[in-house]
């Protein structure tokens, strides 16, 4: 068991360690955030003696991965030296040492009303304000002096010493520092987030990328958010949250987080590269073979656990790639990982080790909802945030679905505004508010994907003015009714009901079309 160890240490003697690289930084604290009044804020309460909190440092042995707490950059930080890691006072820490040392930000001390601020070119010109690097390093007599503030003496010399003693004197106030000293990583894993969270409820998620951090030292900030960034750079809007989750299931055959806690090191490492492999793998899949270029479209991230930790169990030459898309499909319109979607999680990662995995998958989704096949029922009042949205897209893209108004392919990748996917509400917003509920204006049988040119020339206009400009296929490949009676205002729900019906029979034909 670990000691806690209470100190009083002096600011100044804060600001040496950090500048000597004796404070460091855990891999995943995160960087140094504070703005130029934050700093000039903390600065004057230390001036007038107002409580600024504790420090909470690690003492660890062996450091391993860690950042440069001053300079707040990317660095190995290993030193013979004892180095501690700071898990709570960054911000203050490196706010300090930068005044002291770096005069970064610059702030000034106002004599006459005893007043910090950031400085400015007005008060850059006006020697009333002293850089407080100044008073700092040289000390206060001879910041007076070189600014002929004392003079003949006097009071007016007295107050300005004085004033400028106090604040140099801020260097010597003593704060509080608590020190981890044999703490061992799972427990100071468990005090580093729970001192980082604010008091908020902590999630197993920031507990596991903690302990990642701790125990694989550069794995989250050298391998995972590396490849977040990456992702990101893609347009694929994938956390490292969800990156965990998907390590966690490949490294574990578990989705709980606090599986990943007891898993060995070393197949940690192994089960990452498997991960990177199998997200890598299924993104490009679903984009070429189910034409889903943008994750934007996808209900829940959830869906791609048990497709990652069956594509890391195999080589690529085993993989079934049309059951993986048809599982997928199928578990995002259902939304198999809603609700408590660890148990369902665990429940299928396992089935992923029968002999005709997919078929027991499905089988069980089929045990669960009563079918799998989508009825117009299933799209009555379904909006754009609903699981079946995903599903209407990728059905008018099988059907080569092309803007009414170019021709051009339907992609959220188009290059030019005028070619930039929208949403178009086929019964224009302006032309049925008033007449029907919001959740029957926005639901998906009354919307249509057409490019943003096209979107504003329609406008406002009624369907039945504009519609029949529109070539009977391209309306077809976007499942709109051709009969013109329903396009008329009056027969709003017919409409809706009729379209529900192709929908729901596009949706099904593209399921079946990865059988």
């Amino acid at each position: 068991m670990g000691e806690l160890e209470t100190t009083s240490v002096s600011i100044g003697a804060l600001a040496e360690r950090v500048r000597n690289g004796e404070l460091a930084l855990p891999e995943i604290q995160r960087s140094y955030v504070w703005n130029r009044p934050q700093v000039r804020d903390f600065l004057d309460s230390l001036y007038r003696a107002f409580p600024v909190g504790t420090l909470l440092f690690w003492r660890a042995g062996e450091m391993g991965y860690s950042r440069n707490i001053e300079s707040a950059v990317a660095a190995d930080s290993r030193a013979s030296r004892r180095t501690d890691f700071v898990l709570d006072g960054q911000q203050r820490l490196t706010a300090l040492a930068r005044v002291i040392y770096d005069a970064d930000p610059d702030i000034r001390f106002n004599l006459d009303t005893e007043r910090f601020e950031v400085a400015n070119a007005a008060i850059r010109r006006d020697p009333r304000w002293i850089p407080v690097t100044d008073i700092f390093s040289k000390g206060a007599t001879r910041v007076a002096l070189e600014r002929d503030l004392i003079g003949d003496g006097g009071a007016e010399a007295e107050d300005a010493l004085r004033r400028l003693n106090r604040v140099a004197e801020i260097r010597n106030i003593s704060v509080p520092v608590h020190t981890l000293d044999g703490f061992d990583y799972e427990e100071v894993t468990e005090v580093f987030v729970r001192v980082n969270s604010k008091g908020t409820r902590l999630r197993q998620a920031e507990l596991a990328i903690a302990q990642l951090a701790f125990r694989l030292p550069g794995m989250v900030t050298d391998e995972l958010k590396a490849f977040e960034d990456e992702l990101d750079e893609s347009g694929y809007d994938i956390d490292l949250r969800f990156l965990v989750r998907c390590l966690t299931a490949v490294a574990t055959q578990q989705s709980r987080f606090r599986a990943l806690g007891a898993a060995d090191p070393k197949d940690v490492e192994r089960a990452w590269r498997d991960t990177r492999r199998a997200i890598e793998f299924f993104l490009n899949l679903a984009r070429e073979n189910l034409g889903l270029e943008s994750w934007d479209w996808v209900p829940s991230n959830n869906a791609l656990v048990v497709p990652v930790a069956y594509l890391a169990r195999r080589p690529y030459e085993e993989v079934d790639s049309r059951a993986l898309l048809r599982w997928f499909l199928l578990s995002s319109i259902w939304q198999r990982y809603s609700g408590s979607s660890e148990t369902a999680m665990d429940q299928d990662l396992r089935l992923l080790g029968e002999p005709s995995p997919f078929e027991a998958l499905e089988r069980t989704l089929r045990q669960e909802v009563g079918r799998i096949e989508v009825t117009a029922d299933d799209l009555d009042d379904a909006g754009v945030r609903s699981a079946f949205f995903l599903a209407a897209y990728l059905a008018c893209r099988h059907r080569g679905a092309e803007d009414w108004k170019t021709g051009v392919a339907l992609s959220s990748t188009n290059l030019g505004t005028q070619h930039l996917l929208e949403l178009h509400h086929i019964f224009p917003r302006a032309q049925i508010a008033d007449r029907y509920d919001r959740k029957d204006v926005n639901e998906i049988a009354n919307i249509a994907f057409i490019s943003q040119a096209m979107n504003r020339e329609i406008g406002k206009t009624p369907p039945a003015e504009y519609l029949d400009a529109i070539p009977r296929e391209r309306l077809q490949q976007q499942f709109v009714p051709t009969d013109r009676t329903l396009w008329e205002i009056g027969n709003y729900q017919r409409f809706l009901s009729y379209r529900r019906e192709l929908l729901a029979a596009g949706i099904n034909d593209v399921v079946a079309t990865f059988r």
